[in-house]
């Protein structure tokens, strides 16, 4: 006679059905990026199904962070970027600076995102010819970025403090740093840039001791315009946020915009 082979599933069908466990959501992936199946890794968390994008909380003039468990390849390259991007155009933005565009601006879109020692900033702007050649330090005067930062969150004054800097970064690539309007050398910032038909894109990477800080504040002073050069002149810029105009703020020299006022700095919140 033949016994059958015993199968355990089917002896247990009598209480419980055989199954296999699923691993929960939001563990860590381990250090070679491998989840238990069918899980997959998405910037260091095990996901059942990759998000488009995580997106970014928004209001008026304030921001939160979201938080990554591994960092950015800052490549120029924004098709793995993991947070949702926020708009910025004429009708968008804060403050709206036309230098002889002419009503020609360059409207884009920006991105933030953390993780545990840097900060990081992604944009994609409409090119508008000419693009502009303006060797360092005056790359403001051509398609560019221009990124402002106070790293503990206190900005109370028109001049910025020791920890708050403007970051200029141009479609080629070229990295300025400023504080008031005066040349600044920023250690520990990385950024990459990528020109195509119609759009450039940039990304950076910052630490806090960009800022001559040992930790970012809990929430920091932000804001972003998107600038317009022709390599002569800066034609345009479009800012995000405008926290604060005349006749309460304004810059010494009769201008009104965050290059030369910190009072006009929205907020960006880390998330916890």
């Amino acid at each position: 006679m033949r016994l059958a082979k015993f199968d355990p599933c089917a002896a247990l069908l009598v209480v419980a059905s055989c199954y296999a466990p699923h691993p929960p959501e939001g563990v860590s992936c381990s250090t070679n990026k491998l989840c238990p199946e069918p899980l997959m890794c998405s910037f260091g968390v095990c996901v059942a199904e990759v998000a488009p994008c995580t997106p970014i909380d928004a209001g008026p003039g304030k921001l939160t962070i979201p938080k990554l468990r591994e960092p950015i390849v800052v490549d120029g390259d924004l098709a793995d970027w993991p947070t949702c991007f926020i708009t910025v155009d004429p009708s968008s933005a804060g403050l709206t600076r036309d230098l002889g565009a002419h009503g020609r601006f360059t409207p884009g879109r920006f991105s933030i995102a953390a993780d545990a020692t840097h900060l990081y900033v992604a944009a994609e702007v409409q090119s508008l010819l000419p693009l502009g050649d303006a060797p360092l330090p005056a790359i403001y005067k051509n398609n560019a970025i221009s990124v402002y930062f106070d790293g503990d969150g206190m900005f109370t004054t028109e001049n910025y403090d020791a920890n708050a800097a403007q970051v200029v970064v141009d479609h080629a690539n070229r990295e300025q740093g400023f504080h008031s309007g005066r040349l600044l050398a920023l250690p520990d910032v990385v950024t990459a840039a990528s020109t195509g038909s119609t759009t450039f894109t940039i990304e950076m990477a910052l630490a806090a001791s960009s800022f001559g800080l040992a930790a970012f504040g809990t929430k920091i002073g932000f804001d972003i315009g998107l600038v317009g050069g022709d390599g002569s002149d800066m034609t345009s810029e479009l800012v995000w946020f405008q926290a604060c105009a005349p006749p309460v703020c304004g810059c010494s020299n009769g201008d009104a915009a965050p290059y030369c006022d910190a009072r006009e700095f929205g907020t960006a919140t880390f998330a916890k």
